[in-house]
């Protein structure tokens, strides 16, 4: 049904909620990567060693330890348009008490960077929230890296990181 979000939740004490489910891909992940579901990215074996033939590795990129640039990065995130309709979407659902947006996260979907590190257990997360659209009260984001923690933002609460 058009307009309509994708899951209507009710909770054990009785409070109601919207929940709208997307996701969004870089250019390498468009092009048949699976994001939900059982067939995740699997990491390269850590102690395999290059064949000794080949270029040496550029130097990794800076990744951010405490994560500060995830509260710019998913704002941004929430203005790509076809985000931007389902976060809008569930945002003005009425009758509810919560409005949810998970968004599956593959590489190209956030600064390289900050995908790096949103792909493994995290330390501190940022105390500063993302612009969200008004009405929404809960953002959850995961990359499609097998243990990536689900990252959840609750307005006048915070950021949340969970190990699934």
């Amino acid at each position: 049904r058009q307009g309509a979000y994708d899951v209507h939740l009710t909770f054990p004490d009785g409070r109601t909620a919207a929940l709208e489910v997307t996701t969004h891909a870089g250019a390498a992940s468009r092009n048949g990567l699976v994001l939900l579901g059982r067939d995740r990215l699997v990491r390269p074996s850590p102690g395999r060693r290059p064949h000794p033939s080949a270029p040496p590795e550029e130097a990794a990129p800076h990744v951010d330890p405490e994560l500060t640039a995830l509260p710019d990065a998913v704002s941004n995130l929430l203005v790509e348009p076809h985000v931007a309709r389902r976060a809008a979407k569930v945002a003005g659902a009425g009758r509810v008490d919560e409005r949810h947006l998970f968004v599956g996260i593959a590489e190209g979907g956030l600064p390289q960077t900050l995908y790096q590190r949103l792909s493994a257990p995290l330390g501190p997360l940022p105390v500063e929230p993302p612009e969200v659209p008004e009405g929404l009260t809960h953002l959850w984001l995961t990359t499609e890296w097998p243990g990536s923690p689900l990252i959840g933002w609750r307005r006048g609460q915070g950021w949340t990181a969970y190990q699934v």
